[in-house]
């Protein structure tokens, strides 16, 4: 025999199902004060707001889904869990922006004066190399640019359609003429480089 409730929960499904504004008016009174309250009891350290936003987020999904359901037990399956399943989600998402923040965190920390100072100096000397590459006659600043780039003196003979001995030679005049306006630092960085 089909109870009181039964009945009831039936009509209101199909009321649901049908699009009808104030049988889900009904649905979203019964079930939000609860869906709340378990939200919140999943979302240990968040603030009552994410747990009203999942809960808003699960009750417009069952709209939109309200005539997949098969039966009320359906219908109020598919608001826990998935209520359940969002704050899980804004959980993880949680844990994956603090693990971030860590390691952020750690990087700054490791970032120390001295650190900072020799990143500086190489910046500033890796900007000499280059300002001086730019003044070099075309032939020679195309074979310079090309080794910092980590071209094989073969590929750059290729690539310009002249011989391997033509670019070591322009290799050597470049060198020459860097080691007349380069520091110390920057014909080491230099040297490293190709």
């Amino acid at each position: 025999m089909t109870s009181r409730k039964e009945i009831e929960e039936k009509a209101l499904l199909i009321k649901v199902q049908s699009g009808d504004r104030r049988a889900m008016d009904t649905l979203f009174r019964i079930y939000h004060p609860a869906l709340i309250f378990f939200a919140h009891r999943l979302l240990v350290n968040f603030d009552q707001a994410n747990a009203q936003e999942i809960v808003l987020d699960v009750m417009l999904k069952t709209f939109e889904l309200r005539e997949t359901f098969k039966s009320y037990d359906s219908v109020r399956a598919f608001l826990y869990i998935s209520t359940k399943n969002k704050c899980f989600d804004v959980i993880e998402k949680e844990k994956v922006r603090l693990n971030r923040m860590n390691k952020y965190s750690q990087g700054l920390e490791e970032l120390d004066e001295e650190n900072i100072l020799s990143k500086m100096i190489h910046t500033e000397v890796l900007r000499e190399l280059s300002q001086s590459i730019e003044l070099l006659p075309e032939q020679c600043r195309n074979i310079m640019q090309s080794l910092m780039d980590g071209k094989t003196p073969k590929e750059i003979a290729e690539e310009f359609h002249i011989s391997v001995s033509t670019v070591n030679s322009q290799k050597a005049r470049a060198i020459s003429i860097l080691k007349k306006t380069l520091s110390n630092k920057g014909i080491a960085l230099l040297l490293l480089c190709i």
